[in-house]
């Protein structure tokens, strides 16, 4: 059993804390989680190429996210997106142990002209590497560029994390597509999160930007535990709802240590 098991409270095991990340994570004790999995808003209404900002449309004419998350608008200037990002990057690292690892999604993208690559979020904390998630590619705005077709996972890692045994002979380019029925408008893959958490030993995984519960149903499918924060209120009860009708299917709820082996949610082999 990891030190994890033990340290985090009973009441946030398995629940979506919903509130501010840097107000709400302080009540995580140091040292809890064993894993950290999120993808935070990639502030994409500050952008100068997307086809959000300046009214070209396309894709987002009808899509949600040209109106930003509800309770964010997703349009900070970026030095002060940069600071908040780095914030609460501050506040993962407290959360995990010495064997604790945090998977950061992020986008990189073309502003102003020159590529911003995450450069000034990640910089200091100890990446030790990039996992390429090659996805479909959809409009490109930009006549300047080739078109996008990945997002870019840094792998933030303490000393002395390790992978689970034989995850290391999985290659660092993962390909699955997007998540399109889900009413969320920026979903993660299911499969792109039991990918990371199926690939670590990780007993406690931590998303603090859950949205609409993804990373918790990963975890519950790999037997694993989880909590998660989550700003709005609309997005939680989206999340809960997804996990109880996942539960639903499995005719019961998920405990700690069991793993579902069903035809419908096949596991990844190394």
């Amino acid at each position: 059993m990891n030190l994890s098991d033990q340290s985090l409270p009973l009441d946030f095991r398995n629940k979506i804390l919903v509130g501010d990340i840097l107000q709400t994570i302080k009540s995580i004790p140091d040292g809890s989680v064993d894993l950290v999995v999120t993808s935070p808003p990639y502030n994409l209404k500050n952008s100068t190429g997307n086809g959000m900002k300046d009214g070209r449309g396309g894709k987002w004419s009808n899509a949600s996210l040209i109106n930003g998350y509800a309770d964010h608008k997703d349009a900070m200037p970026h030095e002060a997106y940069v600071s908040w990002q780095r914030d609460c990057l501050r506040e993962m690292m407290r959360v995990i142990p010495d064997h604790g690892a945090i998977f950061y999604n992020h986008k990189w993208r073309v502003q102003g002209g020159m590529l911003q690559d995450r450069q000034d979020i990640v910089n200091g904390f100890p990446v030790r590497q990039i996992i390429i998630w090659r996805r479909a590619g959809g409009i490109n705005f930009n006549p300047g560029y080739f078109l996008p077709t990945y997002e870019v996972i840094y792998l933030i890692a303490k000393k002395d994390f390790k992978l689970a045994p034989k995850a290391n002979a999985v290659g660092d380019v993962w390909e699955f597509p997007q998540e399109m029925n889900n009413p969320h408008p920026a979903p993660f893959p299911v499969a792109l999160i039991e990918r990371m958490i199926q690939s670590t030993t990780a007993q406690v995984i931590l998303d603090p930007f859950m949205g609409s519960g993804t990373t918790a149903i990963a975890a519950l499918k790999q037997g694993r535990t989880y909590v998660g924060i989550e700003l709005s209120e609309a997005y939680a009860a989206m999340a809960e709802k997804r996990i109880q009708e996942i539960e639903n299917v499995w005719k019961g709820p998920i405990e700690s240590g069991q793993q579902r082996h069903n035809h419908d949610f096949p596991l990844l082999s190394f």
